[in-house]
Formats: structure tokens, sequence, C-alpha cells
């Protein structure tokens, strides 16, 4: 993270945000006041955590024949069962679940809210006044549906919260420290893990070479890419069209001909103005 001379305080995401200036380089991303994260990273962060619901919703598809449409590929009265899939699906649900309603909690106490079990309704039908039934036992679709939604009603307050120990991805992972920006960070990639799994998204091979951006931030932070960032090249859905390469540090992006020109001649071609 650099300082801003103007306001003293960046984006977090550095030059991976999204309202850095890739044209004029300047030393971060828009200056922020109120959170570590600038306006425009914290719009594309809540998109992705708004998704979160959904993304369960249409995991849970992915295992339950009932809800399912598709020709089966095994014959009737089979018992083969995809359970390496079937536990990769699982698994990231259960995570989904533990993370949104962990930061939930974080949440709720750092902005006074009530927990979500005094939030329940008192009804006739309960046993005791003392003992409402709590919304937090519910059905782990409706917990995901409501932590997502107070998360992103108060996505400035998670992203102003520091670090605290929590357990990641499950009650089985180690205690670890992790801040509201961390937090953020893993619910986006939870969403981006979700549609890889439902086919989404292109496969991202990678390849060789080095960045051909000379002000690449990977020189500076890694010593093993002192010559530039590694980099990946995107899977076209039209065979017509011609893949990009960009480099996983920077977000540097490069047409496959001129990756081509540098594999042949060791050396990116100038850039064309347009």
């Amino acid at each position: 993270m650099h300082d801003d001379t103007t306001s003293g305080r960046t984006c977090v995401s550095d030059t991976r945000c999204r309202a850095y200036d890739r044209l004029a380089k300047p030393p971060a991303a828009a200056p922020v006041t109120t959170t570590p994260l600038c306006d425009a990273c914290l719009d594309h962060h809540r998109a992705d955590i708004q998704a979160l619901p959904v993304d369960y919703l249409d995991l849970a598809q992915l295992h339950e024949t009932s809800l399912s449409q598709a020709l089966r590929d095994r014959t009737t009265g089979s018992h083969e069962s995809p359970l390496l899939i079937a536990g990769q699906v699982q698994a990231l649900q259960a995570e989904i679940v533990h993370a949104t309603t962990t930061w939930e909690t974080e949440v709720r106490h750092a902005a006074r809210l009530a927990a979500a079990e005094q939030a329940a309704p008192i009804a006739d039908w309960h046993t005791t006044l003392r003992r409402p039934t709590p919304v937090g036992a519910g059905r782990p679709g409706h917990q995901v549906q409501r932590a997502t939604g107070i998360l992103t009603a108060h996505l400035h307050t998670l992203a102003r919260l520091p670090a605290t120990a929590v357990h990641p991805t499950g009650c089985e992972d180690p205690p670890e420290d992790m801040t509201g920006v961390d937090a953020i960070d893993h619910l986006t990639r939870l969403h981006g893990r979700a549609r890889g799994i439902l086919g989404r998204t292109s496969p991202r091979p990678w390849i060789p070479g080095d960045c051909p951006n000379t002000d690449c931030g990977a020189r500076d932070a890694d010593p093993a890419w002192a010559d530039g960032g590694p980099l990946y090249r995107t899977t076209p859905r039209d065979f017509k069209d011609i893949p990009t390469v960009y480099c996983a540090a920077c977000n540097t992006a490069r047409s496959y001909t001129d990756y081509e020109t540098y594999m042949t001649q060791f050396e990116w071609p100038a850039q064309v103005a347009a």
C-alpha cells in the first residue's frame, strides 16, 4: 500500500483496485476517507457478496436430483454416485454458510445490531417467551440470505473491522487473524469458486513468459518476479476470437498475437497507439 500525498490514504487494493488508472500510473488507486477500500472496489465486492445466496442454491441443484431436469448418464437402478464432485460442492456450500454467518456476527457486534436470535419474532406457539425460536438455527440457505443482507447493507463497517481471530473456512480450521478487508476478499473468492464449479467461467491456463509492463508491481514485491509477474491467457468462447494474455500481478493485457511474437523474438512488440 502506498501513501497518497493528497489525502494520506489510498485503496488497499493498490494496483488491483477497480479505480486504478493504468494510463497515468498513479501511486495507488483513488483516495478514500472512510474505509480501506475505495467506492469502486466496494461496489464490485458488494455485487459478488449479494450473489452468494443464488450461488448456494445453484450449487444445491448440482447434487439434488429432484431439482434437476437434466438427462441422467447412468442406467436406472445404478447406485453409482459422483462422490468427488458432490464432496467439492458440499464443502463449498458449508464454507459459504460458515464464512457469511461468521462475519455477520462480527458486523452485528461492531454495528451494535441485535443478534439473529434476538431478532426472532415472539409468537403465541412458542414454548416460553424466554426461549423464542432462534433465526440462526434455520436452514443453511436462509442463513446465507440473512447474512449477506446484513453484510452488504453494512459493507463499510465490515471493511473497517480490525484483525479478529476467526476460523476462516470452518470450525475445524485453527484460529487465524483476519481483517474486514480479508473477509471481503474471501467472500468474493467464494463467489468466484462457485462460478467455476457451476461452469460459468472459462479456463485461464498459465503460460511461460514475464509481464510486458515495465512498471509491474511484482518486480518489487517478489524477487522471483524480477522480470515481471506470471502470465495467463483467456479461453475465448468463440473459436474465432483471439485469446488475451494477462499478468497475474498487475492485470496488464496484451493480445495473444503479441505474445507469439514475444515467444519467437524474446521481446514484446511495441504498443501501437490507437
